[in-house]
């Protein structure tokens, strides 16, 4: 079992972004050059590029917004990580943002070699981007989309729900718009309130509507019922897609693959011979990252091992949120060469029990999966599978 193919992966991380929304936390840098950041990230792929065993079956650029570099040095990154070593079909995407995008730049990125493009479009209401302080209106919104479409991408867009005071139609509608256009790709992320953001002092102040807990959960159950009445199926918490149309790289980070991450704030992670996991956090700091990598030396960052038993729980509980696949237990056990944990099974036994997750079996192979009721209380799970 160990000896199974697993995927591998590279993420660049691109931290400019032209504003910081209200309601991020991300590692991001508003307004800072862009010069001298491709330079910086080939030194980083050279001097790390052993870490991963190639080729890479995805390239994700994600950030940030990778879109704020100009097309020809999003073309150079994906030349270099191809002389390092990409599949011939690989997945080659990178998200971007509306106000970025004009018919130039959309053709420039398919003939780069991108496959597929994630808009950060939140909705297409005015006036719930009004309220979480996007760049772009539903106007630019509609136009990046659909040429992007054109250009001959796979188009997937990002919606935030749960939004206080959006209107009743306003997730129909937006799926709606999105299916019109072509759009294969949804992901429904819930407005999550983070710590320390200026969404947070502006709800006390009054200046936003406080978000509303039983709003979100409709709101949430609501999008489920739209995208599979649309033909999308939801293969993840968050993500839903028509038939051939799921995102790859999103599924390494669940199934367990590799990936190398690079560029400032990246994390990487793979996992040793030997079953236990290594996990790398490099610097946020985008100065520092460039500084260092430019006078040839790695960049700062924190690495972590993963000792196997909590390896194995760590897969079980991430793979869990792969609702089309799920995750088998024996499998996970023999790749980090450890047991099965019992208290993991009884874990999953509750979950079972309380009709959050189902599980089947394949000859002598059983399979644990999220149901579409589980996938709202997946955090629940995890917490009992790592025993938190």
């Amino acid at each position: 079992m160990n000896a199974l193919p697993r995927p591998r992966g590279v993420y660049v991380h691109v931290p400019h972004c032209r504003r910081r929304c209200p309601y991020c936390d991300f590692a991001i840098e508003v307004g800072a050059s862009t010069d001298g950041f491709v330079d910086a990230l080939q030194a980083e792929l050279s001097l790390r590029a052993t870490e991963l065993p190639w080729p890479a079956s995805t390239l994700s650029l994600g950030g940030g917004t990778p879109s704020q570099l100009p097309v020809t040095d999003l073309a150079r990154i994906v030349a270099l990580v191809r002389e390092q070593g990409l599949d011939d079909d690989a997945e080659v995407a990178l998200e971007v943002n509306p106000e970025d995008i004009d018919r130039p730049f959309a053709e420039g990125l398919k003939a780069a070699g991108f496959t597929r493009v994630s808009v950060g479009l939140q909705s297409f209401d005015d006036a719930v981007l009004k309220y979480l302080g996007r760049a772009h209106d539903q106007r630019r919104g509609l136009i990046a989309v659909e040429q992007l479409v054109q250009a001959g991408l796979h188009v997937g867009v990002d919606l935030i729900v749960g939004v206080p005071g959006e209107a009743a139609g306003r997730l129909a509608d937006d799926v709606a718009r999105a299916a019109a256009l072509g759009v294969g790709h949804l992901s429904a992320y819930i407005l999550t309130l983070e710590a320390d953001t200026p969404l947070v002092q502006l709800i006390k102040r009054g200046a936003r509507a406080a978000i509303d807990d039983d709003h979100q959960a409709d709101a949430y159950e609501t999008v489920v019922d739209l995208t599979t009445g649309a033909g999308f199926a939801q293969y993840e918490i968050s993500s839903h897609a028509l038939p051939g149309r799921t995102s790859r790289h999103n599924r390494l980070y669940w199934q367990r693959g590799d990936y190398l991450g690079l560029g400032p704030g990246a994390h990487s992670f793979r996992v040793d011979d030997d079953g236990r996991a290594r996990r790398r956090h490099t610097t946020a700091r985008l100065g520092d990252w460039r500084e260092a990598l430019l006078a040839g030396q790695d960049a700062a960052h924190d690495d972590e091992i993963l000792d196997r038993d909590h390896a194995f729980r760590e897969a079980v509980a991430f793979g869990s949120r792969d609702l089309g696949v799920g995750v088998d237990l024996h499998r996970l056990a023999a790749l980090h060469q450890t047991d099965v944990a019992p208290d993991v099974v009884t874990a999953l036994d509750a979950a079972v029990a309380r009709g959050d997750m189902a599980v089947s079996a394949t000859g002598e192979v059983q399979t644990w999966r999220l149901t579409t009721r589980g996938a709202r209380f997946a955090d629940r799970v995890a917490r009992d599978v790592l025993g938190g």
